[in-house]
């Protein structure tokens, strides 16, 4: 039988129901319906199927021998379904939460703050993917992903945590007072990228400056330590402004170019550029959207980020 020709599961299940329990103010409780729902319903399917499902004996009313027959089927069936889902669920419940998100993010922000999350929510085992690569979530395990960049990844939703503009800085020690004009000086010095990340390139593209094959002075390394070797006067290098706002505030850090002054090559202000959750569309499962509920939250907090 085609399952274009099926009967509605709304009739299937106050029937079985009905039967079930002899009567409709029984399967009403149970369906949580009134019982004339219930007879409407059974009636229903009986002018549909062309056969008499229901008998009225006394004031109860019992299945006919149709109706048993069908019942008995539809009442294996519909357990098979409550038993299939039910382990599907639990299983779902159980699947840790996977979040890939850039190094410097989780070393940042996020670890700072995690045991708020873990109190909360000690039912949700939570896995971590530091990594600069962007994960295509289409085809990997992650549940989310929290990027940088514009916001806009076509077939998913992103929504915005924090706006931030990008900067390229050096500490002073580094400089040694030396004033750095044009993107092509930035040659002359060591650099300091996150590894696996290509925005130098890309940026000093934008700007018409080629790297040269035979420069060799850049470090590559995880997001945090990239931020340790800045303050440290390793190199020079780009970053998100949020992490070094408040370095900037204190002098230890000099910004060269600030895209969020518009400054020379800059992009003219923030706009939407900065940090977003994102996710694949749909629904999401509990101990998922217990975590963006809770950083979506956290993020809105005050003092949230440096100023």
């Amino acid at each position: 039988m085609e399952w274009s020709l099926l009967p509605p599961l709304s009739m299937l299940r106050a029937f079985e129901a009905a039967a079930r329990l002899g009567g409709y103010s029984a399967a009403g409780r149970e369906l949580n319906v009134t019982h004339a729902a219930v007879a409407q319903q059974v009636r229903a399917l009986e002018q549909r199927l062309g056969v008499a499902l229901m008998r009225r004996e006394g004031r109860a009313v019992r299945p006919s021998p149709e109706g048993r027959t069908l019942a008995e089927g539809l009442g294996a069936g519909l357990e098979t379904m409550r038993g299939a889902l039910g382990e599907l669920m639990r299983d779902a419940a159980a699947r840790p939460v996977r979040v890939t998100l850039t190094p410097s993010f989780a070393a940042a922000w996020l670890a700072p703050r995690i045991g708020g999350f873990a109190l909360a929510h000690p039912e949700v085992e939570l896995v971590l993917n530091p990594t600069s690569a962007v994960v295509d979530l289409a085809r990997s395990e992650d549940d989310v992903a929290i990027r940088f960049g514009p916001g806009s990844w076509p077939g998913l939703e992103a929504t915005p945590l924090v706006r931030s503009a990008v900067v390229v800085v050096a500490a002073p020690s580094l400089l040694g007072g030396r004033e750095i004009a044009s993107p092509e000086q930035l040659l002359e010095m060591p650099w300091i990228q996150e590894a696996g990340s290509h925005e130098w390139r890309v940026w000093l593209a934008a700007r018409g400056v080629t790297i040269p094959p035979q420069k060799r002075d850049i470090l590559h390394a995880p997001g945090f330590i990239a931020l340790q070797a800045l303050r440290a006067g390793n190199g020079v290098g780009m970053t998100a402004r949020v992490w070094v706002a408040e370095d900037i505030a204190a002098g230890r850090l000099t910004p060269l170019f600030d895209d969020a002054n518009g400054g020379e090559g800059g992009g003219g202000g923030e706009g939407d550029t900065g940090y977003h959750l994102v996710r694949r569309p749909g629904a999401m499962r509990p101990g998922v959207a217990a975590f963006v509920a809770w950083l979506e939250r956290e993020t809105r907090a005050p003092q949230a980020w440096p100023v």
